[in-house]
């Protein structure tokens, strides 16, 4: 059987699913719309669903092992709720790689996405090429949509290899978290899981929005 091109060093058979291919199915998966390759607005906004995912969508996905939960991001409870450097990381790979589009957003940028941004620069050491630390660096929040190769390798290589309650599973997931703002997604996952919030900064802020679900 052929492999992804996604996968690390080959490890992983195309049969099983890594985080990478997470990011692609969210991105390819019909939202608030009902058409597919509907996009994502923001970083914080993708970070935020991944989590929420792992939460309460992956059991759909555990038994049949189509993606084993050691291969999903690992978050930490930090200044601005669960975060998870992975995600940005691999959202930064398949950009470059040519699966995914960035473009400027129209949105407003909500609190604390710039600085989850930041943090990840910091993490990474880019912060001083992008002249963070230098007070240079001006945040643009960013929309995210699949190129043509991208919504190509869901078609045949992904989607196809979810059953239809999981793909059912994932259009209801991504239309729950597309139809609200990010305010109320903070808002949901900061009372639904107190334990990752712990070290955030903003929680009096996000407190104070609606809820979701």
């Amino acid at each position: 059987m052929s492999k992804s091109p996604l996968t690390e060093a080959g490890d992983h058979a195309l049969s099983r699913l890594i985080g990478k291919d997470l990011l692609l199915l969210l991105l390819y998966a019909p939202g608030k719309t009902g058409e597919y390759c509907e996009k994502i607005e923001g970083r914080t906004l993708l970070q935020k669903m991944v989590f929420l995912f792992e939460k309460e969508v992956y059991k759909k996905f555990r038994y049949d092992q189509l993606i084993e939960e050691k291969d999903l991001p690992n978050f930490k409870a930090y200044y601005y709720g669960p975060f998870s450097k992975q995600v940005f990381d691999d959202l930064d790979f398949l950009i470059r790689l040519g699966f995914i589009e960035a473009t400027i957003s129209n949105e407003e940028v909500e609190e604390g996405e710039e600085d989850e941004y930041q943090l990840w620069e910091e993490q990474t050491g880019l912060e001083e090429d992008l002249g963070i630390e230098d007070g240079l660096f001006e945040f643009k929040k960013e929309a995210y949509t699949l190129t043509k190769i991208g919504r190509a390798f869901v078609e045949q290589e992904l989607w196809p290899q979810l059953s239809e309650n999981q793909q059912q599973a994932l259009a209801s997931f991504k239309r729950n978290c597309t139809e609200v703002n990010l305010k109320a997604i903070l808002r949901y996952v900061y009372q639904r899981y107190p334990e990752t919030t712990e070290n955030s900064k903003i929680k009096g802020e996000v407190l104070g929005n609606a809820y979701p679900y």
